[in-house]
């Protein structure tokens, strides 16, 4: 080969190093590879396509559409089909029918590579003149080795970036592509996060995740949580433990991980995918029972080991909080009564952990929290998550019903028991039979009532208002709720000690806001979308200062009052992002931002609502940008970052309440 030809070919190979070190993903490697080839061989095209051969996926780079992706992709399956690892030549050779991109190539250099288990690559060099050929084919041999380890490298980057995102999606419970009422635990999007992410682990492209139906005792196939060649059809999605043998009955019933390496002679083995020649199955484990499971299938014999069990069940472990309360809100929202669980912070994993050990007996729980704090959704997801879960909910406010009513709705009353009592009434005791009776606001219960119940929690038993007759036997368990300092009531003997005991077989205390404060995030986030349901509105965020805003608040009236303020600002915003402007002002009610409980939030004479706005705004913009610009020493660049918003906006709210001045004098 004359000496040109080797410079060239070398000159093409180090500009390619040196564009592909720099490149940013896969569409950018084989961009850069196209352009440097270009350079000595004007006419060349460069494809490389990504095959997926469990889930038929075949993607070619670079990012192309229409008739020319079409022809590409024929193309590059043809040669796929040729079972060739490596090709130079013309197209002649090969048998390869003319289309009308390709009517003035004549010579194709092809090549192909194993990025690992499933996921093969190849590379198409096509060119029309009979003197790139030498050229060509000495470039190839410097590019492949080269090329298939950068391009090695950007996948198994993207399939990392892949892993942590879809394992932060899995640990907030966070659903990104839609829209569709309060999704973000979302079922069928947290199940398929989770089998991705264990597949992604175990390099593999073939699983499922079933859950338990535990009414009917049949595992069910999630529709989204299927990847590979299934057997499964989707009128045969259910698999009963009864009746079929499988390693999947194995692993429900004895709640452990079942390694199968060779499924040909294991007789536990029941084919879900074409193919498998090992199969890992762990259990989605809670309450010390399996309530589902995740299923990964290999094509080679001898695939899984004991670290891969581990692995897998660790992440199980990981997102069963995550699967439980997307099931408590799939049912809840089947009912008509949405409950959604959102705190991601230790606090609650503690104090949700503490729930999950508390629901699977029938021991009386009390929740105690300020108000606000979301004791009645905890109280639900106890109920869901006990043996108790097929029957009744009972609430009962004793706060909300005047005290001579409060003994005949908790126990009932006989016909002529008192003035007005015309029919017999069945209490809320009895209606609760065999479920759970949650008593909110049980620190208002009157003295006289708070004997009544002790002996219902102490004998199980309840006598209506007015009966001559014997005690009635219920089967209910009883949750109860207060924001009220029981310690000091008892002390002042306006809570009975006795009683107080009795509530406090588990007693569960939730955080006020203020203590896990990296969820408001989260939260506004989730009741934008909330809001937006209900009032048919089109916010799509919140800006940084309006979230630093909220973030600073205190929450005395704690989630509810947060989800209180979305509320308002989702109806008062004139624009896509909620901005401070649309937030009330009671949330401007801190120290942090200079207004006090002292400040001049009381409307003065026949000041309207949006006047009174107008004016408690100004004082919060004055203190706040004042205070900005002095900590950016008057750089409006640094000043607008720090408050989240852009310099024409920051530029805006200086002109607009007079502080050029004090963003002048800040200077100095």
């Amino acid at each position: 080969m004359p000496p040109v030809i080797q410079q060239n070919a070398y000159n093409i190979f180090l500009n390619f190093l040196n564009g592909v070190i720099r490149s940013e993903n896969l569409n950018d490697t084989v961009e850069k590879l196209e352009k440097f080839v270009k350079k000595t061989s004007p006419h060349a095209r460069i494809f490389v396509s990504v095959n997926n051969q469990y889930e038929n996926e075949f993607e070619i780079l670079p990012a192309i559409s229409g008739e020319n992706r079409k022809n590409i992709h024929e193309l590059m399956q043809f040669m796929q089909g040729k079972n060739l690892t490596k090709f130079k030549g013309n197209y002649s050779e090969i048998g390869f029918r003319e289309f009308p991109n390709f009517t003035n190539d004549r010579y194709i250099v092809y090549g192909t590579y194993d990025i690992e288990n499933g996921i093969s690559c190849a590379m198409l060099a096509s060119y029309p003149l009979d003197s790139d050929i030498e050229l060509i084919s000495e470039f190839s041999d410097l590019i492949f080795p080269t090329l298939w380890s950068v391009f090695t490298e950007r996948y198994k980057r993207m399939i990392d970036s892949k892993e942590s995102e879809i394992l932060w999606k899995i640990r907030t419970a966070q659903h990104s592509d839609s829209d569709s009422g309060l999704n973000t635990i979302e079922l069928n999007q947290l199940l398929e996060n989770l089998l991705e992410l264990a597949m992604r682990k175990m390099k593999l492209r073939c699983g499922c995740i079933m859950l338990l139906n535990e009414a009917t005792g049949e595992l069910e196939f999630e529709p989204r949580a299927i990847r590979g060649k299934s057997l499964v059809t989707p009128e045969a999605a259910k698999l009963s433990l009864k009746t079929a043998k499988s390693i999947a009955a194995v692993v429900i019933s004895e709640n452990r991980p079942y390694i199968c390496n060779d499924t040909e002679n294991d007789e536990n083995y029941y084919p879900f995918f074409h193919g498998t020649k090992s199969d890992l199955i762990v259990p989605i484990e809670f309450q010390r029972r399996a309530i589902g499971l995740i299923d990964l299938e290999a094509p080679e014999k001898d695939y899984f080991t004991q670290e891969d069990a581990d692995e897998i069940s660790a992440l199980a472990g990981e997102a069963t909080m995550f699967i439980r309360r997307a099931q408590l809100f799939k049912e809840s929202s089947e009912k008509g009564n949405a409950i959604m669980i959102m705190g991601t912070s230790d606090k609650w994993k503690a104090l949700e952990k503490r729930i999950e050990k508390a629901s699977n007996t029938d021991a009386t729980v009390i929740l105690r929290g300020e108000s606000g704090t979301g004791k009645e959704l905890l109280a639900h997801a106890i109920h869901f998550n006990s043996p108790r879960k097929n029957g009744a909910f009972v609430t009962l406010n004793c706060a909300a019903i005047p005290a001579e009513l409060l003994e005949s709705e908790m126990f009932g009353h006989v016909k002529g028991a008192f003035t007005g009592a015309y029919t017999n009434k069945i209490g809320e005791f009895e209606r609760a039979e065999g479920g759970t009776i949650f008593l909110d606001e049980i620190g208002d219960l009157p003295l006289m009532l708070q004997v009544k119940l002790l002996r219902t929690l102490q004998s199980g038993e309840i006598r209506p208002v007015g009966s001559d007759k014997g005690t009635k036997k219920v089967n209910v368990r009883v949750i109860a709720a207060t924001s009220r300092d029981l310690e000091t009531m008892v002390k002042e003997r306006k809570f009975r000690m006795d009683i107080y005991y009795r509530l406090h077989v588990v007693p569960i205390h939730i955080p006020p806001l203020r203590e896990y404060r990296n969820d408001i995030p989260q939260l506004v986030n989730n009741f934008i979308k909330a809001a937006n349901a209900a009032y048919k509105t089109k916010v799509s965020g919140i800006d940084d200062a309006a979230l630093k805003i909220l973030m600073d608040y205190d929450y005395p009236g704690n989630v509810r009052q947060l989800k209180n303020f979305i509320n308002q600002a989702v109806i008062m915003s004139d624009d896509q992002m909620i901005t401070p402007e649309d937030l009330p002002p009671e949330v401007f009610r801190n120290e942090h931002y200079g207004t006090t409980a002292d400040s001049d939030f009381s409307p003065h004479d026949g000041e309207s609502y949006s006047a009174a706005k107008e004016r408690i705004m100004e004082q919060f913009s004055v203190n706040y940008f004042s205070e900005i610009l002095k900590q950016s020493g008057g750089n409006h660049a640094l000043a607008a970052k720090k408050a989240g918003i852009s310099r024409v906006a920051l530029y805006k709210i200086l002109s607009k309440y007079g502080l050029e001045k004090t963003a002048a004098e800040s200077q100095y």
